[in-house]
């Protein structure tokens, strides 16, 4: 028998014998003297205070489960506002934190003012140290050259106060403040507008603050701020373990039945009370029934079938889940958890079941989700089966038979406007204008008239007017060769909404647009990514060639969608592509420019000779101040381009594809 056996039986049995001693007075008499039940007594307030410090500190330990139900997170551009900053710490960690972001800020105010106002270095340097950069003083006193007090306004009894409380309310220290000020106050100067969230940060941190008291002075205990131990909370389904993997463990559920127990023992013996001592024995018999069942192990099977396999993006793919209980023993509290890929949304029912199975019994239950680009794989069942106690349980994980997976390929779509590509035209006939003169549909020039010109092309206008004979010379068109990279690092994988879509998707969709297009007009398209995987198909055209692509840009694991890829060795992946590129080959780099892979990629790639047009998705907001300095960056990186000789189109997260080329090509245009 084991350790829960024996102590279950002792509780009945000390329970009987109470119940025996109460009913007939003198039945048991132990002869006990009055110093040994004070010793009782106080033993057993000894072990109430320990039960209860336990139960104080403890937590119930029971096993977490994922959020399918929830796309995955996106990481916002400057999430990490001191990761952001580090980029302009060129004397690498030198000082003291404080003294370290000061210079690190006026790097990137010096760099907003040379661009944007176009002053010196030198001068920006002697405008920052002066404090007439800016019309905020906060700001101004933050980055001058004063060691003193940032803000002399403070030094004042009242401001300090004003100060003091005013960083106790909205959980923003002074400093913070003055980091926050500063940062809008250069991305003004830049041109970046703060948005009307620009505000909500000291607001958000308050309510998080307020939040964690609320769960101290409540007791729920969150997983941001306990130790969790071997309990997995919130894991994706990745993380459950193997197929089959079997962990028990004990929930504590009735962990505060023993204090009770040993309360009621010890006022009954310590004050001679018999139905204080009873209640003492009904806990024990409580507390021995919560140990006497062990978690269930259970025999499952499950299946899982789709309404379709192969949906169209967007389209809502029933689940149906069965679970049944090849077991002999009934399952009292069985939970389970469907593994949703990540990619996909739930945007129907639930992929979670909370029943009770019979041995040989089915259950069924069905949600549905919404379909979106590339192979998702359904991971493993995550189940819990705990004892009709909830003392303990059994968690695992069971996959289905078979493999479950939802291919979506949506179809190329060309975009609505023309691509726009720098003149490096083939020998071939096509679409794309040149500087040559001959046969084409556009007037180009005229030249003195040739013998064997053909009639049409005579300028009879001319021969009108003057007598002389001149030929018309018209815009030759010839097909481009261009290779389309989608930036697909781990600084890519960005978007300006937690649970939206990130500039890889954004960047994917331009890209499968732009190929559309640009194969269309008899261009030569290849298509590589800026990521770890090596994902190349080379300039080509025809019908299959079209085909291979659509099945790439849909299912390359380099633009799988959700998680954060991994960053590729960007010198080997250069060299890589270098080696693979036609030498008439252009290069169209669809990134956010969120860092400083994909600029170094366009200017190496450009001085090489190979000319670059970036697309650039904007992922950023306004939301935090790490945010508006993001912006600030990727606009420095966006004028450096621009600088450099290569074009870039702006595209705006809200506006179709089209809208931002067709803006580009009118800016270029004048």
């Amino acid at each position: 028998m084991n350790r829960s056996g024996l102590l279950a039986v002792a509780g009945v049995l000390a329970f009987g014998l109470g119940l025996a001693t109460l009913a007939v007075p003198g039945l048991v008499a132990l002869g006990a003297e009055g110093a040994v039940l004070v010793v009782v007594g106080v033993l057993a307030l000894v072990q109430l205070v320990r039960v209860a410090r336990a139960r104080y500190r403890g937590q119930n330990r029971r096993a977490g489960t994922a959020d399918p139900e929830l796309s995955a997170d996106v990481e916002s551009p400057g999430a990490d506002l001191g990761a952001v900053l580090d980029a302009f710490d060129a004397d690498g960690y030198r000082y003291a934190q404080g003294g370290r972001r000061r210079s690190q800020l006026r790097r990137v105010a010096v760099e907003a003012l040379t661009r944007s106002d176009d002053c010196s270095e030198a001068e920006a340097r002697e405008r920052i140290a002066t404090g007439t950069w800016t019309d905020d003083p906060v700001a101004a006193a933050f980055l001058a050259d004063d060691d003193g007090d940032d803000v002399p306004r403070l030094s004042q009894l009242g401001s300090r106060l004003r100060s003091h409380l005013r960083s106790r309310l909205t959980a923003e220290s002074a400093y913070q403040r003055r980091i926050r000020r500063t940062i809008d106050a250069i991305a003004a100067v830049a041109g970046i507008s703060s948005g009307p969230a620009a505000t909500t940060d000291s607001a958000a941190e308050s309510r998080s603050r307020l939040a964690g008291l609320r769960r101290r002075l409540t007791g729920d205990v969150g997983t941001d701020d306990v130790e969790t131990g071997d309990v997995e909370t919130g894991d994706p389904p990745s993380a459950w373990g193997d197929v089959g993997e079997s962990r028990r463990r004990s929930t504590g559920h009735w962990r505060g039945v023993s204090a009770v127990a040993l309360a009621g023992i010890a006022v009954g013996v310590l004050a001679e009370q018999a139905t204080a001592l009873l209640v003492g024995v009904v806990g024990i018999s409580y507390a021995a029934y919560a140990r006497s069942t062990t978690a269930p192990s259970p025999t499952l099977s499950v299946e899982r079938t789709l309404s379709v396999e192969t949906p169209s993006p967007g389209e809502s793919v029933t689940v149906t889940v069965s679970v049944t209980n090849d077991g002999d023993r009934a399952l009292p509290d069985l939970r389970l958890v469907d593994g949703v890929p990540p990619a996909l949304s739930v945007v129907d029912g639930s992929p979670r079941l909370g029943t009770a199975l019979r041995a040989g019994e089915t259950a069924s239950y069905e949600y549905a989700v919404e379909a979106s680009r590339g192979n998702h794989a359904f991971e493993p069942v995550h189940v819990v089966a705990r004892n009709l106690a909830g003392t303990a349980e059994r968690e695992r994980t069971v996959s289905p038979g078979g493999t479950t997976t939802i291919r979506c390929v949506p179809p190329l779509e060309p975009v609505e406007t023309a691509v726009p590509v720098r003149r490096q035209p083939t020998g071939l006939t096509g679409r794309a204008k040149t500087d040559v003169g001959g046969e084409g549909t556009e007037f180009f020039a005229t030249r003195p008239y040739r013998p064997g010109d053909p009639l049409h092309r005579i300028d009879w206008n001319r021969r009108a007017k003057s007598g002389d004979l001149a030929t018309l010379e018209l815009r030759e068109e010839r097909s481009v060769t261009v290779v389309l990279v989608v930036d697909a690092s781990d600084g890519a994988a960005v978007g300006p909404e937690p649970r939206g879509s990130t500039a890889i998707d954004r960047s994917v969709d331009g890209a499968r647009r732009a190929f559309s297009a640009l194969l269309d007009d008899g261009n030569r398209v290849g298509v590589a990514a800026l990521a770890d995987d090596d994902c190349w198909i080379p300039p080509g055209a025809g019908e299959v060639h079209r085909t291979r692509v659509r099945e790439l840009l849909a299912t390359d694991p380099a633009f799988t969608p959700g998680g954060r890829p991994p960053s590729p060795s960007f010198y080997a992946w250069f060299s890589r592509l270098r080696s693979r590129l036609p030498g008439d080959a252009q290069v169209v780099l669809f990134s956010p420019l969120c860092s400083d892979a994909a600029v170094l990629a366009a200017t190496r790639l450009e001085a090489h000779g190979y000319p670059v047009t970036v697309v650039s998705p904007d992922p950023t907001s306004r939301r935090t101040t790490g945010n508006r300095l993001a912006a600030v960056v990727r606009r420095f990186r966006t004028a450096d381009l621009r600088s450099g000789g290569v074009p870039v189109v702006d595209w705006d997260w809200e506006d179709p594809l089209a809208v931002a080329l067709a803006r580009s090509t009118r800016r270029w245009s004048r």
